[in-house]
C-alpha cells in the first residue's frame, strides 16, 4: 500500500525533493550521524552508503526515483525525489525501531520459538543459495585503517614501508562482481587506490560469499548442521515497511574459530534474510560483519551494503580496519530450471498472491508447501523439508566445470586512474580523515599526471644496487618477466657444517625469464667450500617449461655434490648442523656424486602425468675429517660416516658408477584446475592421488654398475570435513623385482626424526626409528594418518581454544620382509606461540612396547628451508 501511494505521488508530480544529484547527511533524533546507512532505489538497482559520518551522495538519471533508507536498528523509510539538473541537499532523520519483544511462549516441546523460524530458515537455504542462475553487480569499497601498535622486530621495517603508529590509510576499489551456478564468481578490479601500497587486506571474500552456506570451515548459522553449533533466541519481532522480520540471536555452543556470534534477521513466510550483525574470531584477527539485504530483483533479495571492522592481533602488534561496501547495478538472472512460482506462492501470506497460485501436481513440491505452511515444524520435519528442497533445487545446478575460471582481474588501467576521476565517481564521500590521508599520495599523483618522467625516476629507486642486497643477498628485478637472486656473501645460509666437509661456505645464483604466456627459463648455480676436506664443489639446475596448459618440463641437473644416502628424506642440513655442534651427534651419512641428470615431466590428460628421468653418476666413498664441536652433553664420540644399519657390508658405500631410469604416472581423478598467464594450476579434487613408479638400474649402459628394478604404488589424500578437521594418509607398497647389484644409495630409505629436535612435522616421517636402520631392498609396506583439529584434547580447555595451535594425531606403520611390523601413536601440538611443535610418541614392534619419546619440533630447520634466501627482496 505504501508504496502504491508513492507511485500515485509521482504521477501527480508531488515532489519530496528535486536532484540530478542529491547529497546530505543521516542523522538520528538527536542528530548523531548515522553511519553505513543503505540508500537504495529498487527500480535502478542502485544505492549507496552513508560514511562513518553520516553524510552520502547519489547520481541518478534525470526523473523520479523512490528510495529507500535502512539501517539495523532504525525504522526504514521510503522518499521519493524527482531529479533534475542542480544537485540538492537532502537530509534524512531515521527514527529508533520499535521492537516488540517476544512473548514468553514456550512450544510443546519446550523450546524457544526461535527453532521453528530457523528450521525453516535453513530448509530454505538451499533454494536462496540457488536462485540466481546468473548475476552481474558492482562493488564500491572503501577502507580506513591504522596501525595501532607496531611488533617490535617489525617496527623499523614497518616505518620504512610507510606504516607509522597513528597513521591512517584509506583504499578504495571499484569491482565489477559476476556470479553463475554452480559457484563461479569473477571479479574485475575497474580501478583501485589506496593512501600508500597497502592494498593486501581486504574483505572481498566476505563480500562474494554466502551466509546461506558453510563458507571456509567457519558454520552458518543457515548451513545444513547450524543446530550442532548453534543455539537460538527470538530477541525480537518487527516491521519492516510490509515484511515481518524476526530478530534472531545466534548463540554458539563453544568458542572456536569456526563460529559466529551475534544476530540474524529473518522475513517471516519467506524465510530468507533481511539483515545480518555478526561477529568472527579467528586466529590472528576479529571480524564484525554487518549486512542489509534488499530487494534487487523480483522476489530477489541479496546484500547490498556491508560493514566491515577488523582488529588485527599478531607478535604484539595491532591494525585496526574499518570497510564499508555498497553494492548496486544488479542484473539478476533467476535459475531457469526451478519453478520459482511455488516457492513465492507457498511462502507468502498474501491473499492475492495465494489466489494467483499455480496447480502443484509435483509430490515433492506438494510436500514442501505443505511443511512450510505449518506453524511449527518438528525436527524430523526439518530433517525432511532440508532433504526435499535439496532434492527440488539441486536437479537446476549444472555440473561443475573442472576448469575454475580466473577469479580475479584487475583492468590494465586500474591503478592508473586520476585524482579527478575518483573525486567524480566515488560513491561514499570521504571523512575529514581520509582526505588527509590521501594529500601526500595525490601530490604525488598529480606529479605524474604532470611530469611522466618522475615516475620513472621512482622506478628506477626500486631497482638500484645496494649493498645489504650484495652482502647479504636478495633478489634484482630486472622487469616483470626478469629476475636475478643469489645467496649474499655474508647470510646466515651462506655457511654450513657437517663431520665430512668441515666448515662450508655456499652460495648460489638463479636467474629466471616468464615470458608469461606459459613458457618459463629458470637457471640456478650453487657452489660450495668445504673447508676440511679443501675441495669445492658445484653443480647446476635448468628447468624449461615450454607449455604452461600442458605443464611440461625439461630440465637438467648436474655437476658434483655431497649428498645423503637418504637422498629424499634423510635428516636436513640445518638439523644435522645443529646435533653435530651442539649434541656432538653427527646422523648424516654423506658420499660424493658427480653426476648428469635430465628428465621430461608432463600433463598427459588432465590430472595424469608422466614423468621420466635418466641419471648417470660416479658415486664416491667419504669419511669424516672433522671432530670440531661445540658441547658433548653425551661424552661420547662421532661416528663414522657409514650408515648405522644392520649388517651393512662396506661394498654397500664403495666407489661404483651407476645409470638409473626412473618412470612414474600420477593420477589425480576429477582434478580441478586453473589457469592463469597461460600456466595450468591444479587447484584441489575430492579424489585420492595414485603415484605409480618404476626404478631401473641398467647394468653395464656407460660402465654402469647397478642392476636393479624397484616398483612401488602410493595412495594419498587429505580430507577436510567440518567436524573432525583434516584427516591425511599416505599410504606406499613395493618391492624389488631384481636385486643382482645393488649399492646402499639404492635402497629404499624411510623418513625418519631421531634426535629430540626435528625440523617439521611432516606426518610421513617416523618419530621412534633411527636413521638408516630400517632401509630395504626388500619388498616393504608404509602407512601414514594425520589427524589435525582444533577439537581433540587441551584445545577444549578454555583459554587455550583460542590460541593459534593446532592439535595432531599420528598413526604410523611400516612393515619390511623379514621384520615384525612396527606401529607409532603420537599426539602433537603445533604452531605454539607461531615458533614450535612438541609431539610425545611410543613405538610398537609387534605386539611389543618399545619406545616413548619427547620431540620438539623447529620449522625453520625444515630441509625445504636449507636454501631459503636471507636479503632484501
Amino acid at each position: 500500500m505504501k508504496r502504491q501511494i508513492l507511485l500515485i505521488l509521482i504521477v501527480f508530480n508531488v515532489v519530496v525533493s528535486f536532484a540530478q544529484c542529491i547529497e546530505g547527511k543521516i542523522t538520528d533524533t538527536k542528530n548523531n550521524p548515522i553511519a553505513f546507512a543503505t540508500i537504495f532505489c529498487e527500480s535502478l538497482s542502485k544505492g549507496t552508503t552513508s560514511n562513518i559520518e553520516g553524510y552520502y551522495k547519489l547520481d541518478f538519471p534525470k526523473g523520479n526515483h523512490v528510495i529507500i533508507v535502512r539501517y539495523l536498528g532504525y525504522k526504514t523509510k521510503e522518499f521519493v525525489v524527482q531529479c533534475s539538473a542542480e544537485t540538492q541537499h537532502f537530509d534524512i532523520v531515521l527514527e529508533e525501531q520499535a521492537y516488540k519483544i517476544p512473548e514468553v511462549r514456550v512450544m510443546a516441546s519446550g523450546e524457544d520459538p526461535a527453532y521453528s523460524i530457523m528450521r525453516k530458515a535453513i530448509a530454505m537455504s538451499y533454494y536462496y543459495l540457488n536462485q540466481a542462475e546468473e548475476y552481474n553487480c558492482r562493488v564500491y569499497l572503501k577502507g580506513s585503517g591504522m596501525l595501532v601498535k607496531a611488533p617490535m622486530l617489525l617496527k623499523k621495517k614497518l616505518e620504512k614501508e610507510g606504516l607509522e603508529e597513528g597513521k591512517s590509510m584509506v583504499i578504495e576499489n571499484i569491482t565489477d562482481l559476476h556470479f553463475k551456478l554452480p559457484n563461479t564468481i569473477e571479479e574485475k578490479v575497474i580501478s583501485i587506490r589506496s593512501s600508500d601500497n597497502t592494498n593486501d587486506v581486504s574483505p572481498m571474500s566476505y563480500i562474494t560469499l554466502s551466509l546461506y552456506q558453510d563458507n571456509n570451515g567457519v558454520v552458518s548459522p543457515l548451513g545444513k548442521d547450524a543446530f550442532s553449533y548453534y543455539k537460538f533466541q527470538l530477541a525480537a519481532s518487527f516491521y519492516d515497511q510490509d515484511y515481518l522480520v524476526h530478530k534472531i540471536k545466534v548463540i554458539p555452543n563453544r568458542t572456536g574459530f569456526d563460529v559466529y556470534s551475534g544476530y540474524i534477521y529473518i522475513v517471516e513466510g519467506f524465510w530468507h534474510l533481511h539483515s545480518a550483525e555478526l561477529k568472527l574470531e579467528q586466529k590472528m584477527f576479529t571480524i564484525d560483519i554487518n549486512q542489509i539485504y534488499s530487494p534487487v530483483d523480483k522476489d530477489v533479495w541479496m546484500p547490498v551494503s556491508h560493514d566491515f571492522d577488523i582488529v588485527i592481533k599478531a607478535i604484539g602488534g595491532e591494525f585496526r580496519y574499518r570497510y564499508v561496501a555498497s553494492v548496486s547495478n544488479f542484473k539478476v538472472k533467476l535459475n531457469s530450471a526451478l519453478d520459482h512460482s511455488i516457492y513465492k506462492n507457498l511462502l507468502t501470506e498474501s491473499k492475492e498472491l495465494a489466489e494467483q497460485e499455480k496447480e502443484i501436481n509435483n509430490s515433492v513440491q506438494n510436500q514442501i508447501k505443505n511443511l512450510t505452511q505449518k506453524e511449527s515444524l518438528s525436527k524430523s520435519e526439518s530433517k525432511k523439508l532440508k532433504k526435499l528442497i535439496k532434492k527440488d533445487v539441486e536437479k537446476s545446478i549444472p555440473e561443475k566445470e573442472l576448469e575454475l575460471k580466473e577469479s580475479y582481474t584487475l583492468d590494465d588501467s586500474a591503478e592508473l586512474k586520476t585524482v579527478s576521476y575518483w573525486d567524480s565517481i566515488r560513491p561514499i564521500p570521504l571523512t575529514i580523515s581520509e582526505k588527509s590521508s590521501y594529500k601526500v599520495k595525490d601530490s604525488i599523483e598529480i606529479k605524474v599526471e604532470k611530469n611522466p618522467l618522475y615516475l620513472d625516476s621512482l622506478k628506477r629507486d626500486k631497482y638500484k644496487f645496494t649493498w645489504r642486497k650484495l652482502l647479504l643477498g636478495g633478489t634484482y628485478e630486472f622487469s616483470e618477466k626478469q629476475k636475478f637472486s643469489y645467496g649474499g656473501l655474508f647470510g646466515l645460509t651462506n655457511y654450513n657444517y657437517n663431520t665430512v666437509d668441515g666448515f662450508k661456505y655456499q652460495t648460489y645464483f638463479n636467474y629466471k625469464l616468464d615470458n608469461l604466456q606459459g613458457k618459463l627459463f629458470n637457471i640456478t648455480q650453487h657452489t660450495a667450500y668445504a673447508f676440511a676436506r679443501e675441495r669445492m664443489t658445484s653443480y647446476f639446475n635448468i628447468d624449461y617449461r615450454y607449455n604452461g596448459i600442458k605443464r611440461a618440463y625439461l630440465s637438467f641437473e648436474g655437476g658434483r655434490n655431497t649428498v645423503d644416502f637418504n637422498e629424499t628424506s634423510g635428516i636436513s642440513n640445518n638439523l644435522n648442523l645443529i646435533t653435530t655442534l651442539l649434541l656432538k651427534e653427527n646422523y648424516q651419512k654423506l658420499y660424493q656424486k658427480d653426476y648428469a641428470n635430465i628428465g621430461h615431466k608432463f600433463d598427459i590428460v588432465n590430472g595424469l602425468i608422466l614423468n621420466t628421468q635418466f641419471e648417470y653418476a660416479q658415486h664416491s666413498e667419504h669419511v669424516n675429517h672433522s671432530d670440531f664441536y661445540f658441547f658433548d652433553p653425551y661424552n661420547k664420540d662421532f661416528t663414522s660416516n657409514i650408515p648405522q644399519a644392520d649388517n651393512l657390508s662396506t661394498n654397500l658405500i664403495s666407489k661404483h658408477d651407476a645409470s638409473v631410469l626412473k618412470i612414474g604416472i600420477t593420477y589425480t581423478p576429477q582434478y580441478f584446475y586453473k589457469i592463469k598467464d597461460g600456466v595450468k594450476q591444479m587447484e584441489y579434487s575430492i579424489y585420492p592421488t595414485f603415484e605409480l613408479n618404476y626404478k631401473k638400474g641398467i647394468n653395464d649402459f656407460l660402465g654402469s654398475d647397478v642392476d636393479y628394478d624397484l616398483l612401488d604404488l602410493t595412495i594419498k589424500q587429505s580430507i577436510s570435513t567440518q567436524r573432525l578437521g583434516t584427516i591425511s594418509y599416505n599410504l606406499t607398497g613395493g618391492t624389488f623385482l631384481n636385486t643382482n647389484k645393488m649399492y646402499f644409495a639404492d635402497y629404499k630409505h624411510f623418513g625418519t626424526n631421531s634426535p629430540f629436535l626435528i625440523s617439521s612435522s611432516d606426518y610421513t616421517s617416523f618419530r621412534t626409528l633411527n636413521y638408516y636402520e630400517n632401509s630395504t631392498n626388500t619388498s616393504f609396506i608404509e602407512g601414514h594418518v594425520r589427524l589435525v583439529s582444533n577439537r581433540i584434547l587441551l584445545k577444549r580447555i578454555p583459554g587455550l581454544n583460542k590460541t593459534l595451535m593446532n592439535e595432531n594425531i599420528y598413526l604410523n606403520y611400516l612393515a619390511t620382509n623379514g621384520n615384525k611390523p612396527y606401529y607409532e601413536v603420537g599426539y602433537g601440538l603445533n604452531q605454539i606461540f607461531l615458533m614450535f611443535n612438541v609431539e610425545v610418541f611410543a613405538g610398537f614392534e609387534g605386539s611389543q612396547y618399545k619406545y616413548t619419546c619427547l620431540k620438539i619440533g623447529i620449522p625453520f630447520l625444515n630441509k625445504k628451508n636449507d636454501s631459503i634466501t636471507i636479503g632484501i627482496n
